[in-house]
C-alpha cells in the first residue's frame, strides 16, 4: 500500500512552505520605537544575529484582502555574515494555518493572538492581545509634518530567521538553519502616510517568556507610517532560502 503523502498536508491544517499569494491594498502599519540597548542586546543574544540599532519596529498588517489574516510583530534590525536586515523576535497571527506555516516551515516565532484594527481618515487604533493579556496597542494620528529621519535608513529587509526542528527524542535539534527572504522586492507601493503614535507595550513574550516578567522598555516613539500597496509574493523573494546551518 502506498500512502498518499498529499493527504497529510490537509491533515496538518498548515500551508506548504512554498506558498505564495497576492494581497491587493495590503495595509502595513509600522511604528518606530527607541528601546533600551542593553535589553535589546540581551534579546539578540538568544540568536546568531548581531543587533544593529536601539530602534525597533512594532508592526501590524491587514491581509484581509488576500489570505485573510492579521499579522502583528516586533522586528529588530540585525546583521548576519556581512548582511543587514530585520529579524522577527515576536510575531502574532489570528489564524491557525498562518501560525503553523510561519513557525514550522519558515522559522518565524509566531503565536496565536487576536488583533483589533480601527482606521479612519484621521488615524489608526490597533490592539494585539492574548485572551485577556494585552501584548501591545498603538494609537496613530496621521500628520504629514512628521520627520522620518530617525528611521529612514533603518534596514529591516531582507529578513533573517532561524528555523529550528527539535529532536524527536532528545534535548537538541535535528536541524537549526538560518533562512532569509526579501518580500520587499515583491511590494508595489501605492501610498504612504506618516503619523504620531502612542504605544503601550504589555507582555510581548507570550510564547516564550524570555523577558522573565520584565516589560520591554520603551524609551521613545519616533513616529509611525502606514504603507499601502500590492504584494505579489514570488517563489524567488517570498519563499525563504537556507544560507547557513548552526549545527
Amino acid at each position: 500500500m502506498t500512502y498518499d503523502i498529499e493527504s497529510f498536508k490537509r491533515f496538518t491544517g498548515s500551508m506548504p512552505g512554498n506558498s505564495t499569494y497576492e494581497v491587493r491594498d495590503l495595509r502595513q502599519l509600522w511604528v518606530f520605537c527607541r528601546g533600551d540597548r542593553d535589553q535589546l542586546e540581551r534579546l539578540a543574544s538568544y540568536t546568531p544575529f548581531e543587533l544593529q540599532s536601539d530602534v525597533f519596529v512594532l508592526g501590524v498588517a491587514d491581509f484581509s484582502s488576500g489570505p485573510g489574516w492579521f499579522d502583528a510583530s516586533l522586528v529588530l534590525p540585525v546583521a548576519f555574515q556581512g548582511g543587514a536586515g530585520g529579524s522577527y523576535f515576536f510575531e502574532y497571527e489570528d489564524q491557525h494555518e498562518s501560525v503553523a506555516m510561519g513557525r514550522e516551515a519558515w522559522g518565524y516565532p509566531k503565536a496565536l493572538a487576536r488583533v483589533e484594527w480601527q482606521e479612519s481618515a484621521a488615524g489608526i487604533s490597533t490592539r494585539v492581545y492574548d485572551y485577556d493579556t494585552e501584548v501591545f496597542s498603538i494609537e496613530v494620528d496621521f500628520d504629514e509634518t512628521i520627520d522620518d529621519s530617525g528611521w529612514r535608513d533603518l534596514a529591516i529587509y531582507p529578513q533573517y530567521q532561524v528555523r529550528a526542528v527539535p529532536q524527536q527524542a532528545g534535548s537538541s535539534f535535528e536541524s537549526l538553519d538560518v533562512l532569509t527572504r526579501d518580500p520587499s522586492r515583491d511590494w508595489v507601493a501605492k501610498d504612504r502616510l506618516l503619523g504620531r503614535a502612542e504605544v503601550r507595550i504589555g507582555q510581548v513574550d507570550i510564547a516564550n517568556g524570555i523577558l522573565e516578567g520584565e516589560r520591554l522598555e520603551l524609551v521613545e516613539v519616533l513616529g509611525a507610517e502606514l504603507r499601502v500597496g500590492d504584494y505579489f509574493s514570488t517563489a524567488e523573494n517570498g519563499v525563504p532560502r537556507k544560507i547557513a546551518s548552526l549545527l
